[in-house]
């Protein structure tokens, strides 16, 4: 109960400040507001039998509070009833019956207005930038861009060099193309120190590439294949010009054909220079070899390396696929091997 004209004053005031009337699109709300009518109707006849001020009865439609005060767009349906005169003067009622639903936490947390019968409006936001896991590269290994700052760093230093102090070879912007072939046997160190497997390692390489290859001793010492620095351990042929070009052609057309459960080449197979190398695992791919089948003293695998002057994966990759040769899918990279310890820790 409010006691006093000036508060009664005060709310008739704010009744006649302009208001936005909602209507309310639910049955539900108009069945919940003609009730509270009527329960307002009601308890103001009855008051009436006690008093005879019903000439100040006053009732409307409000919105809340005056704004900025209102937190929510709420319809409020709102009576002041006479009451009785005491000592303090005339004394009013208010009944205040809310027509609007209720705001949600979601919205006012938001501060968006609610949406009746809606998802709350929680704006367009991008979702945050999930950084890159970081891919731990090995010893010797560089990324694609890694490589192209390489070059562009060559380039930059071998365009201020002048006269004499160019050195010999090829250069960055020169065309791509084939430079070389390498075939190569390697024979652990008991297979090199028998000359009937020397033999048949150069008389093989001889028929595949044409030319006679070198033997090859070794720089310093292996432990895997049993090698001593000055050794022989294995055969070499180095291809160049319209040699390199014939066996490419061969290469493309008869010897990967005849390879069993072929697949295409690998691309991961290309260093950080762009040269690419593969292994055979025996004869049976050449067929130069075919009539030396029934006098091999030994099964062994060839080293084949395609070099070229592109200095990056990428366009060594290009440079072979533009030439014919064909490639499947990359490998999964392999786990790098853990050290382990020559210390072994006693269970306590």
């Amino acid at each position: 109960a409010l006691h006093g004209s000036s508060l009664v004053a005060d709310v008739l005031d704010a009744m006649r400040q302009p208001r936005v009337v909602q209507t309310m699109p639910h049955s539900t709300s108009r069945r919940c507001v003609t009730g509270f009518a009527v329960v307002g109707l009601i308890v103001t006849c009855a008051l009436q039998r006690q008093c005879d001020c019903f000439s100040s009865f006053r009732a409307g439609f409000a919105s809340g509070p005056p704004t900025p005060l209102a937190s929510a767009q709420s319809s409020d349906l709102l009576f002041v009833l006479p009451m009785s005169e005491g000592e303090w003067g005339r004394t009013f009622g208010m009944l205040q019956r809310s027509c609007g639903r209720a705001e949600s936490p979601i919205t006012r947390f938001v501060g968006r207005p609610p949406k009746p019968g809606g998802k709350p409006d929680l704006g367009e936001k991008e979702a945050p930038a999930v950084e890159e896991a970081k891919v731990k590269l090995r010893k010797g290994e560089e990324t694609e861009q890694m490589q192209y700052d390489r070059v562009a760093k060559r380039t930059k230093w071998l365009k201020g060099l002048k006269g004499k102090f160019v050195p010999y070879g090829s250069k960055p912007w020169d065309k791509h193309r084939f430079t070389k072939v390498v075939i190569q046997v390697r024979l652990k160190a008991k297979q090199a120190s028998n000359t009937k497997i020397i033999n048949q390692v150069v008389e093989e390489l001889r028929r595949i590439s044409g030319m006679h290859p070198r033997i090859v001793n070794a720089r310093h010492d292996v432990a895997a294949f049993g090698w001593r620095k000055g050794a022989v351990c294995g055969a070499c042929v180095t291809l160049l010009g319209p040699k390199m070009y014939d066996f490419l052609e061969r290469l493309n057309t008869i010897i990967l054909p005849r390879v069993r459960d072929f697949e295409g080449l690998v691309p991961n197979s290309f260093d950080g220079w762009g040269n690419f190398w593969m292994g055979f695992d025996n004869q049976d791919a050449f067929r130069e070899l075919d009539e030396l089948t029934d006098s091999r003293e030994l099964i062994h695998g060839f080293d084949l390396g395609i070099i070229n002057n592109c200095e990056t994966q990428p366009d060594g990759l290009a440079l072979m696929k533009a030439y014919g040769f064909p490639f499947g899918d990359p490998r999964p990279p392999k786990a790098p091997k853990k050290k382990k310890s020559y210390v072994k820790m006693r269970p306590y």
